[in-house]
């Protein structure tokens, strides 16, 4: 019988650097029976990545035709009889997506085997707090932005697969008891971690990781007076310049947290009542204090000064203006164009002095036919 393992997150628990790992290992994984496609190119080890099952996730929503999802299913396995997918896109299918996804596997013959991971509130909170910064413009505080979280998606998932994949196929983890053994974790579901050569550094990585106070502090005021336009472009930019960096987590007030205990309690009691059990359970707090004083100590050994910042930003700037210089030359090459828009006149009288229509006020000055009209 073929196995299809499904790593479907949760958010903010470490995705981005199982996948990274399940790239560099794909050879290694097929050798012992694991397949590990359609995953896009992998260019550095720290690269922020989205797995390999949008395809799936994009079919379960929208494909009217369920033989269309048969072969894709059946795509991801190549040769071997164990296949792996692994995307956060996946956490968000419904119930009745879920459920053609079990039958198309049952159809098929394919054992399927659900990987999840869950992490305490407020750690969960910081996190996704610094991804909408990074990802979707947020500039308020997170006092300011914590009130708009109705549910957190991660155990609404489990709500919903609770009650369609039988239980004993469901492998549900608390991010925060074993983020420092994550792959390991992961290769023992797969039965190979005792037999798998793999490089201690690669297993510890880092990925998408959350951001310092100065880096925060940075973001938000970027996108307050932006917008929240670019922040992904400069969020990366400053990631990756120091990817190896530990993360601050943002202080929340005590009005905040009687917010999320209110609003969340019920539903960790759930989660570790139905799949984890008080010992590895999850929390409102888990070590949160704690593990802010730690990241204290390491950061005010590698923390990114302002001007560090702002002369990387500047360089993206630089570059962004170059390639749309380029971009917009591309254009005005093309003929069409060049007739019905004349844009390096425009660019000519864009660039004249400020005072130069109070030196000369006879608009005539400025000749159509000059302009190639």
């Amino acid at each position: 019988m073929k196995t299809l393992y499904l790593h479907a997150g949760g958010s903010k628990t470490g995705s981005s650097a199982l996948q990274v790992f399940f790239s560099q290992y794909a050879r290694a994984l097929e050798q012992h029976g694991f397949a590990y496609k359609n995953n896009s190119e992998v260019r550095h080890e720290y690269q922020i990545t989205s797995g390999n099952g949008y395809a799936l996730f994009e079919l379960l929503v929208s494909a009217p035709d369920n033989d269309c999802i048969n072969d894709v299913i059946m795509s991801y396995f190549g040769t071997c009889n164990c296949a792996i997918i692994s995307s956060e896109y996946m956490q968000h299918i419904d119930s009745k997506q879920i459920y053609r996804l079990m039958s198309a596997t049952f159809i098929l013959g394919i054992q399927l085997e659900l990987i999840y991971l869950v992490r305490s509130i407020i750690p969960f909170v910081c996190s996704a707090y610094d991804q909408v910064i990074k990802r979707h413009g947020e500039w308020r505080s997170i006092d300011d932005w914590i009130p708009e979280l109705s549910t957190l998606d991660h155990i609404e998932f489990l709500k919903r697969v609770s009650g369609i994949i039988p239980s004993t196929n469901i492998h549900v983890f608390n991010y925060d008891s074993v983020s420092e053994h994550l792959v390991d974790t992961v290769l023992q579901v797969l039965g190979v971690g005792d037999n798998m050569k793999t490089d201690v550094r690669h297993k510890q990585r880092k990925i998408n990781r959350s951001l310092t106070n100065h880096e925060r502090n940075y973001m938000r005021d970027f996108n307050r007076r932006y917008g929240g336009q670019f922040s992904e472009e400069v969020s990366d930019r400053l990631i990756y310049s120091k990817p190896e960096y530990c993360s601050e987590t943002p202080h929340i007030s005590d009005h905040s947290v009687g917010i999320l205990e209110e609003k969340f309690q019920a539903d960790i009691t759930w989660v570790n009542q139905t799949f984890l059990g008080e010992r590895d359970g999850i929390s409102i707090s888990s070590s949160h204090s704690a593990m802010r004083e730690i990241h204290r100590g390491i950061m005010s050994a590698n923390e990114l000064e302002q001007s560090d910042m702002h002369k990387l930003v500047l360089e993206w700037s630089i570059e962004r203006i170059k390639a749309l210089q380029k971009e917009l030359d591309d254009v005005y090459r093309s003929r069409s164009f060049r007739i019905t828009y004349p844009l390096r006149q425009i660019r000519k009288l864009i660039r004249l002095p400020h005072g130069f229509f109070n030196k000369d006020k006879n608009m005539d000055a400025i000749r159509f036919d000059e302009m190639g009209t």
